[in-house]
């Protein structure tokens, strides 16, 4: 069947015309254009496997990357008596709502159509008329502001936001007013991940990411990079940094993976002008000081800087909490705050060397000992008893009971 033909028979069921654009697609090529490029072909031998599967979370399932349509502009797709109409509803329900109403049109390959119906999105993969005949759907464009499901849809609110007639409040802060909230939305991101909150992770992140596009927004404004730029910056640089996939560099574990990581970024700041004069350079001075401290010990030890084997740093730990016990007898404060430092610095170093995150321990550890100490609380106050009021014995008593039922 000719596109001419195709497009013919949209003016006479929809209306199509093709004077304000439409999107012309059939079936199979659609969805054949949602898989994304350069994946592995099934059945290929593979020798990195995919996330869920290296974390045994199920088999890999691919995104529809690109999505081949624009939802704000009509969409018209036709297929044969073998399309797959329910993976077709699949792909269309990553971003479309389910109640988005569509056209459909069943006809025989010789025969006249019938009249077009109107039912919704999630109807169309249980409709037993799809099997053997010829179909024709007509989506309707998503309007802007119900493009609930897009990047593009989230992107329009914030710059209308930030539009003239935006939010009055909105169009009053910089990038400095908004930092506080960058922060705080990152830290809320790490709670709903310390508590394996999916749900909560899912809003978190939209709240990060809101603030993403507000910065990316507000200096596209004032002429200093737009969302685009942002997107081909970290494109590319992931791109550029993964030549063993992206291009055909052959790489031997994660570790040389880190060392090629390290090379290729080294190579790129001196393009910009903007070598590194240490190893040490490129910690955030606003990072944690546990994170910071793991992350110079980190840097340190990829330049060579390290010890030969973990039951060095042991040693060295002990040294170092014998030195910190030595300070503190001594009662001169400034020296037992440099010794407890060393013993924390020391801590980082042992944690990089049982693959373990610092700064995660410390906050897991944190979250423990709030939720013990919580139900020590709880089960004083059930009897009646301030925790100023009780003995040292109680105390534990009452923490060990905790440590035995946690919450």
């Amino acid at each position: 069947m000719s596109p001419g033909r195709i497009l013919d028979l949209g003016h006479e069921l929809f209306g199509l015309t093709t004077a304000g654009g439409v999107q012309l697609w059939e079936a199979s090529a659609l969805l054949a254009a949602a898989r994304p490029h350069g994946l592995p072909a099934p059945g290929e031998v593979v020798t990195v496997a995919s996330y869920a599967e290296t974390q045994g979370l199920g088999p890999y399932a691919p995104p529809p990357a690109p999505f081949p349509l624009v939802p704000t502009a009509p969409a018209f797709i036709y297929g044969s008596p073998n399309a797959d109409w329910p993976a077709l509803a699949a792909l269309l329900r990553t971003r479309y709502p389910a109640h988005h109403p569509l056209q459909l049109a069943t006809f025989n390959e010789h025969g006249e159509p019938p009249a077009s119906q109107v039912l919704a999105l999630t109807d169309l993969p249980r409709l037993p008329i799809l099997h053997g005949a010829w179909c024709m759907v007509h989506l309707s464009p998503l309007p802007i502001a119900n493009d609930l499901r897009g990047l593009d849809g989230l992107r329009w609110v914030v710059a209308r936001l930030l539009a003239p007639g935006g939010c009055p409040w909105d169009v009053r802060q910089t990038h400095q007013s908004l930092r506080a909230a960058l922060l705080e939305e990152a830290h809320e991101v790490l709670e709903a991940l310390d508590s394996a909150d999916m749900p909560a992770l899912s809003e978190e992140l939209g709240d990060l990411l809101l603030s993403v596009l507000a910065h990316s927004e507000m200096a596209r404004q004032t002429g200093h990079f737009a969302q685009e730029d942002m997107i081909g910056g970290i494109t590319a640089k992931l791109i550029g940094r993964h030549p063993h996939v992206f291009g055909n560099l052959t790489v031997d574990g994660e570790g040389q993976v880190l060392q090629n990581w390290e090379q290729i970024k080294a190579a790129e700041l001196a393009a910009k002008g903007k070598p590194r004069a240490s190893a040490l350079d490129g910690v955030p001075p606003s990072l944690p000081a546990l994170a910071a401290a793991q992350k110079l010990g980190k840097k340190a030890a990829r330049a060579g800087f390290n010890w030969g084997s973990v039951d060095q740093v042991w040693a060295k730990l002990h040294e170092e909490l014998g030195e910190l016990a030595e300070a503190a007898a001594s009662g001169e404060q400034a020296h037992a705050s440099e010794e407890l430092g060393d013993a924390l610095f020391v801590l980082t170093r042992l944690a990089d060397w049982l693959g373990l995150d610092a700064e995660t321990a410390l906050r897991e550890a944190g979250a423990k000992f709030r939720r013990r100490f919580t139900a020590v609380e709880a089960a004083a106050a059930a009897k009646g008893t301030a925790l100023q009021t009780l003995s040292l014995e109680q105390l534990l008593t009452l923490w060990e009971e905790a440590k035995a039922h946690p919450s």
